[in-house]
């Protein structure tokens, strides 16, 4: 009975491998959810939430920060003159270098004004669109990849970053009081659930 032992020991770990079972970081709520996400027309970026990125107390722009702090460099100095290697893509886990920098809205911009940012204020909009916990530094490749899709249609290619990233998605929806479709937010707490979730990184 002992190889029956054995495979009963294999199958549970194989189970538990698979098994979307609850874990601390997967038991978070949305601000709220919805069935779904209508299009709600009239979204333009440029008019809806500024022409560009807005200028900070450094003087830089919200770009130019970001870049700084992912390098750890000044933000007054042009990223070309910066000596510095690669650092890993948060999407994609690859070697990232400045010169191939898009800067990604983890809640994008348009999936926002469909899901209510068409109500709120300008000033709210613009403070959104350059909101830090809203943004990632990535590669061109992966930002257009993503494109305007919220987590039940794209998540990032390196695996072990799915529950970081759908949990600094849901915290940035909560700070803006934005709802989430009710697939996303499953999709998202899957993420963080069973040994998925357990290994995954815990920051974006």
């Amino acid at each position: 009975m002992d190889w029956f032992r054995c495979y009963l020991g294999a199958l549970s770990v194989a189970t538990l491998a698979v098994l979307p079972f609850p874990t601390p970081r997967s038991l978070f709520d949305a601000a709220a959810t919805t069935p779904t996400r209508y299009t709600v027309i009239g979204y333009e970026r440029a008019a809806a939430f500024g022409p560009g990125w807005a200028p900070t107390r450094s003087g830089c722009d919200t770009r130019a920060v970001a870049m700084a702090e992912a390098w750890g460099q000044s933000c007054t100095v042009p990223y070309v003159q910066w000596d510095v290697g690669p650092i890993p893509d948060p999407y994609t886990g690859e070697g990232l270098y400045p010169s191939d920098v898009e800067l990604d809205h983890l809640f994008p911009l348009s999936a926002a004004w469909d899901l209510g940012a068409y109500r709120w204020d300008a000033a709210t909009r613009l403070q959104f669109a350059n909101d830090p916990d809203n943004l990632i530094v990535t590669s061109s490749a992966a930002n257009q990849a993503k494109s305007d899709m919220l987590p039940s249609e794209w998540m990032p290619p390196k695996h072990r970053s799915h529950c970081a990233y759908s949990q600094r998605l849901n915290h940035v929806a909560r700070k803006y009081h934005l709802p989430l479709t009710t697939h996303d937010l499953r999709v998202m707490r899957r993420s963080c659930a069973g040994i998925k979730g357990l290994i995954s990184e815990r920051v974006l």
